[in-house]
């Protein structure tokens, strides 16, 4: 199904986050100007009232769920309570309320931390449910993950649209840098950036330096978004991925070069590396709509690092607020 995109009332939930943001863009220069509910304008959808007032004022066709409350590990140990609590209700409360109000396609953004956190490899969908979270994570994936069964009972009970993405570590302009927010390719592209300008001669990472991971571009991931909404109606949960990773010593490597950072890299192995391998196939979005990113990733961070250089002053001062 091809999308007319400038006929359409479009809501981004989340739409002045992280990714939100990119899908907010990216609808723009294809003719729709997408209403974004703002918790500066009163809204707050920890309340199933407050959701299906925007839905009724807005009345959108389709919503694309890109909100929530996360962070990087550190955020996550300080208000593991909080974190919980605001995303089961922002999950909940959305797809319920879009299901009354006339939407017609909501397409929700599920971390990928909701997968089994205990398995080593590249998992594809079918290893969705073959264990339990990991510990560090379990506060937020378990919300993600409850967000996927509550697809599945509103598409049988009352034939609801949903699509469910399982969504990738993400990096690119406009990413948490704050220390205790961000995610790691974020957190290890600051770190360097950092050095660079200090002049340190030493940069120490956590680990071993042997953990793969993977990262896809945010604007890619917006791409996904907005192809899923087209072309892809199953309610089965689904990766958007790169479908390959490299080594946290590689991805150093790489940023320092891009950095221009000639010191130094020391990694301390008193700290965990984590799985040792974890990676998503992309194989079933490959087939169903033919989906690739298109971003390589030595190009990705370049773009983020100019965009982390023009935003430094700003981001330093939003810290001391």
């Amino acid at each position: 199904m091809t999308i007319n995109w400038n006929s359409q009332t479009v809501a981004v939930f989340g739409g002045g986050g992280f990714l939100g943001s990119h899908v907010v863009d990216l609808l723009r220069t294809k003719g729709c100007d997408p209403v974004v509910p703002r918790t500066a304008d009163g809204w707050d959808f920890r309340s199933v009232d407050s959701v299906t007032k925007f839905l009724r004022e807005a009345r959108p066709s389709i919503v694309f769920n890109c909100a929530a409350r996360q962070g990087g590990l550190a955020y996550q140990q300080q208000f593991p309570a909080d974190i919980y609590y605001d995303n089961m209700l922002l999950g909940l409360n959305s797809l319920h309320a879009a299901s009354q109000n006339g939407v017609e396609k909501y397409v929700n953004v599920v971390a990928a931390c909701s997968y089994p956190g205990y398995l080593d490899g590249a998992m594809s969908e079918a290893d969705y449910w073959s264990g339990p979270l990991h510990d560090s994570v379990v506060n937020y994936g378990f919300t993600k993950k409850a967000q996927v069964v509550q697809g599945w009972c509103y598409k049988k009970q009352y034939g609801f649209k949903s699509n469910q993405l399982l969504m990738a570590n993400l990096y690119g302009p406009g990413e948490h840098f704050h220390p205790d927010r961000s995610h790691g390719l974020a957190a290890l592209l600051r770190k360097f950036y950092e050095a660079k300008r200090s002049g340190a001669q030493e940069v120490t990472l956590w680990g071993t330096g042997r953990a793969i991971r993977e990262w896809l571009f945010v604007k890619d991931a917006a791409e996904a978004l907005l192809a899923v909404a087209e072309g892809f109606d199953d309610v089965e949960p689904i990766n958007v991925s790169v479908g390959g990773g490299l080594s946290v010593a590689n991805l150093a490597d790489l940023i320092s070069n891009i950095v221009g950072f000639n010191g130094s890299i020391v990694y301390d192995s008193t700290k965990p590396d984590g799985a040792l391998v974890k990676t998503f196939s992309n194989q079933k979005i490959r087939a169903a709509i033919g989906w690739e990113p298109a971003t390589d990733l030595s190009d990705g961070i370049r773009e983020t690092l100019t965009w982390l250089g023009d935003n430094y002053d700003a981001i330093l001062a939003a810290e001391t607020k």
